[in-house]
């Protein structure tokens, strides 16, 4: 890989490792945050609310504004808004001041879970984008694995403001990087605010925000509560507008011909199903391994590090040989693979060896590090006329619409078997299944347009 891509690959890297590491580092240090603020429960659940919301909520902006106004110049903003927000996020003296820190930090996280992809999409020739994507997912696989365990050593040695502090020096690092990087230029007939979709950016903030609050609570609060009745309503209200707000609007926050083309419709909705198989295998699995397998806390912790170490590594594996194979065909055999992961681990799911847990583990690792690289690389190859940065908006909302979709998909359906006799895990397990078989075929009508591509 020639060097000139090395400062991109870094930051690339960087920001998808800063949005997971803030996205998992908080848990473990959320008792402590609010035993020292004095709050309830309920109260400092908007830590961790705040900051998803504004992620998911904000995607589709800042794909689009990153197109108006240049990745670049928006990659670095993202970096200086969630470094500075990091900063008041630890200075922090009571839950408001928290709160809205976090919100500010929810922002930036926002951009820097964007950009990435549109990024390498951008600046890297198609042969390397594997490369770039695969480095850029091990990173973000490092961010998760270590978020628990560097939460609660910093908390247990220093305090839980160090937890926000240490991204203050990485981040100021990248900005200097990524500043100092003379390759990373844009076409400047393309770099404009003007006619930004204000309306659009309202209409779709407010309708991603209400759905992405609906489903993270719809569990916990319940479908026929009154209060959700109502968000739901006006959540789909918002967003059969915003559609039609589009459909008649020049230059509008959403090119509706992107959901028109059939195969990037298809790979995206692939990306939806096997994030929702994700989020919900990560929500049921330590009940699992607590109430089948009698495993600690620590233990488990250290089955998830085995996951997260098989997915940094062929997420790696597969920057190399992605110039050898279509990223649609690579999409189709893995989440295929994932198919027969699921049914290995549903027919022993009952084996009092944990050797066959730990191999199902693997295998995921292998199944969706090798599915979300090629499926990210596939989706940036469909980008034209510059609108990288709104097709990785909608493409990563997508991925987080789907992890929310699946922990209340495998909630219901552990719940519905009433867990006697593993039936709840089986079937949800099964429904996991079925999730990702539909995702096998989304992924195998993309096989077909790169073939006659070629």
């Amino acid at each position: 890989m020639d060097k000139k891509f090395l400062p991109l690959i870094i930051s690339t890297a960087a920001a998808s490792f800063m949005v997971n590491l803030d996205t998992y580092i908080i848990n473990v240090s959320i008792p402590a945050i609010a035993n020292d603020l004095n709050v309830s429960k309920a109260d400092i659940s908007w830590v961790v609310m705040s900051y998803n919301l504004m992620v998911v909520s904000l995607l589709l902006i800042c794909g689009k504004l990153a197109d108006r106004i240049g990745l670049k110049k928006l990659f670095v903003s993202g970096f200086v808004i969630f470094t500075v927000s990091s900063l008041f996020c630890a200075l922090s003296q009571n839950l408001s001041q928290l709160i809205i820190s976090r919100i500010f930090q929810g922002l930036g996280a926002s951009i820097l879970y964007a950009m990435p992809q549109a990024m390498i999409g951008k600046f890297m020739p198609k042969e390397e984008r594997g490369k770039g994507f695969g480095y850029s997912a091990s990173a973000a696989a490092l961010g998760i694995m270590l978020g628990s365990p560097i939460s609660g050593l910093l908390t247990g040695l220093l305090s839980w403001h160090w937890i926000f502090l240490i991204n203050v020096p990485i981040g100021l690092g990248i900005i200097a990087l990524i500043l100092s990087n003379n390759s990373l230029i844009e076409n400047k007939t393309n770099v404009s605010i003007e006619k930004f979709d204000l309306t659009g950016s309202f209409l779709s903030f407010f309708a991603v925000l209400g759905l992405t609050f609906w489903l993270n609570r719809l569990n916990s609060i319940g479908f026929t509560n009154t209060f959700m009745i109502s968000l739901l309503v006006v959540s789909l209200f918002l967003l059969i507008y915003f559609v039609y707000h589009c459909q008649k609007t020049p230059n509008a926050l959403l090119d509706l011909n992107l959901l028109k083309d059939k195969y990037f419709s298809c790979a995206n909705s692939a990306m939806f199903l096997i994030s929702a198989f994700l989020a919900g295998n990560n929500f049921i699995m330590p009940f699992y391994l607590t109430e089948i397998k009698n495993l600690s806390e620590f233990q488990i912790g250290l089955l998830f590090i085995i996951y997260s170490a098989s997915y940094m590594t062929f997420s790696l594996v597969y920057g190399k040989i992605s110039k050898k194979y279509l990223p649609a065909k690579v999409s189709t055999i893995a989440s295929m693979t994932s198919v027969l992961s699921i049914l290995f681990f549903t027919v022993n799911i009952d084996n009092s060896n944990l050797v066959y847990t730990v191999m199902f583990f693997i295998l995921l690792g292998l199944s969706f590090s090798f599915f979300i690289t090629s499926n990210n690389n596939y989706i940036m190859q469909q980008a034209k006329n510059n609108n990288e940065g709104a097709v990785a908006g909608l493409h990563r909302m997508t991925g987080r619409f789907g992890m929310l979709f699946g922990v209340v998909c495998f909630e219901f359906l552990f719940s519905y078997a009433q867990k006697i006799n593993l039936n709840g895990f089986i079937l949800a397990y099964l429904g996991g299944c079925s999730i990702c078989i539909l995702a096998t075929i989304l992924s195998y009508i993309c096989v077909n347009k790169q073939k006659n591509e070629i």
